[in-house]
């Protein structure tokens, strides 16, 4: 037999509060049921969850390793529940977003609370970081969609421009190329830059 959800969510709320009274208000249950929920599920499994006396519960080494299993296999769950509800209602749920840090502060305090007027039922979530290490998070489903230069390599993955960003060039007063208003990518080539470091 296999543990049900509920089972996972009270072990996974025990190993939180390591406290059966509050760990049953978490999950609105009586303390009773949970209880008697955890019994159950260790002699499903066949190893006590925790140790517990009359004044403190603690984890054992396989309640420990249980918990941290099923709080991945409830995220599972969520997602499922989300990737559905996303085919009758789109936009709605969770979207976890990757930004990279030259793009984040100019552009999400507009578009953040134009997509919240929008959409108000998407929960958006961001984590920024730099570009390789946002395309392995998308690779692996840790991330939905990102905002990154149009140059990066995303292999098979679909991407869309939002707008176009001009390079500006910066020099001191007396530079040769303070009077000028344009200048080629080519008049460059002999300047010293200072740049971003590689991987911005």
């Amino acid at each position: 037999m296999r543990p049900s959800l509920r089972q996972l969510e009270y072990l996974v709320a025990v190993a939180d509060t390591l406290h059966f009274r509050r760990a049953a208000e978490s999950v609105h249950v009586s303390q009773p049921g949970l209880s008697a929920q955890i019994q159950e599920l260790e002699r499903l499994l066949g190893v006590r969850l925790f140790e517990r006396d009359r004044r403190r519960v603690l984890a054992t080494e396989a309640g420990l390793a249980a918990a941290a299993r099923a709080r991945r296999v409830l995220a599972e769950v969520d997602r499922l529940v989300e990737t559905a509800r996303g085919h009758s209602e789109p936009l709605t749920g969770t979207l976890r977003i990757g930004v990279i840090p030259t793009v984040a502060p100019y552009l999400l305090p507009r578009a953040l609370p134009a997509i919240r007027r929008a959409f108000p039922r998407l929960r958006a979530l961001l984590h920024e970081d730099e570009t390789p290490r946002l395309v392995e998070q998308l690779e692996d489903g840790s991330l939905d969609v990102l905002l990154l230069a149009m140059e990066t390599d995303l292999g098979d993955a679909e991407r869309r421009p939002l707008f176009s960003d001009a390079f500006l060039l910066a020099v001191p007063p007396g530079h040769r190329f303070a009077t000028r208003r344009r200048l080629r990518e080519s008049d460059l080539h002999d300047e010293e830059l200072l740049l971003l470091e590689d991987g911005h």
